[in-house]
């Protein structure tokens, strides 16, 4: 904290991820706020970690979208690898969820529908973002979701990243497919965005277990109960949008975000514009947010 690493003031932390720390920082020469991802010292000697960190990069600088965290610089400062991106205030949806338990339909939707934008734009660009779930889903205060966390995304024909023993994601939203180490596509994103969708309506997840190969078998076999049987509010146009989302087969489901996204706007609960944000919703709080956590200004 207080350390000046190129035009880059530290001056507080925020949080660990999977290979980092994460840091807001000020731009000294445009008196930005930043966010300032770190890898963690014992991992710079592996190469392997090294790359991954430098591809979540590459991939973040392709994509230029309202709904996507933007990327500002990647450098090096000595030993230290660092990534600057946009700082969001706001709050996470999987914090949102965990306040408000269900989230009412008219609501959930237009949030929905914005991280659907988000993910659409990448996969026209041939990017797969391979962990979908809330809490990789800022809200910032002003109303506009972004999709964080590109950091296991890969570009569609290059080398598959899960290997025999070693499955990447978030189980409870993963893909079948990707459960068993299959080959994933778009298709793969889509079912993480119908169990997200499901969560976010019902206020609870389809599948869950603290047995993680009991886990995988649900996902792999299971069909989840239907939504509106846990939320009979829920219409059902919408009901029928989340099970083919969440189909075992790709085949099944819709094709990519944007036809998830063309569905809601054939449906008419794809609303043009958010009249509500982070502070509406936190008003609307029906319990503590978890201890330790900074509600007012998360970023990753």
């Amino acid at each position: 904290i207080g350390r000046i690493v190129g035009n880059y003031k530290i001056v507080q932390a925020l949080g660990e991820g999977g290979v980092g720390m994460v840091y807001k920082g000020v731009d000294t020469m445009l008196d930005r706020e930043v966010a300032i991802k770190v890898l963690r010292p014992e991992l710079a000697s592996q190469t392997s970690v090294v790359e991954r960190f430098r591809s979540e990069a590459v991939t973040l600088a392709k994509l230029s979208h309202p709904n996507i965290a933007t990327l500002y610089s990647l450098f090096r400062d000595g030993q230290d690898l660092l990534m600057v991106l946009e700082f969001l205030k706001g709050e996470t949806l999987d914090h949102t969820l965990y306040r408000r338990g269900r989230i009412p339909t008219d609501e959930a939707v237009p949030i929905f529908c914005q991280a659907l934008e988000g993910i659409n734009y990448a996969h026209k660009l041939g990017i797969v973002h391979r962990d979908i779930k809330p809490g990789n889903m800022m809200l910032t205060e002003e109303g506009i979701v972004k999709v964080l966390d590109f950091g296991i995304a890969r570009l569609l024909g290059s080398a598959r990243m899960t290997r025999v023993g070693n499955v990447i994601g978030t189980l409870e939203y993963m893909s079948p497919e990707q459960v068993k180490g299959h080959e994933t596509d778009a298709r793969s994103d889509v079912y993480g965005l119908g169990i997200m969708l499901y969560e976010m309506l019902t206020g609870r997840l389809p599948f869950e277990s603290e047995n993680d190969f009991a886990l995988m078998k649900m996902q792999t076999e299971n069909t989840p109960t239907a939504p509106r049987d846990l939320n009979p509010e829920i219409p059902v146009e919408v009901e029928n949008a989340i099970m083919k989302a969440v189909a075992k087969d790709p085949e099944w489901r819709f094709q990519s975000a944007g036809d998830f996204l063309e569905h809601f706007l054939e449906i008419g609960f794809a609303l043009p514009n958010v009249t509500f944000g982070f502070n509406a919703m936190y008003r609307k709080s029906s319990r503590p947010s978890k201890p330790g956590i900074n509600s007012g200004e998360v970023t990753t």
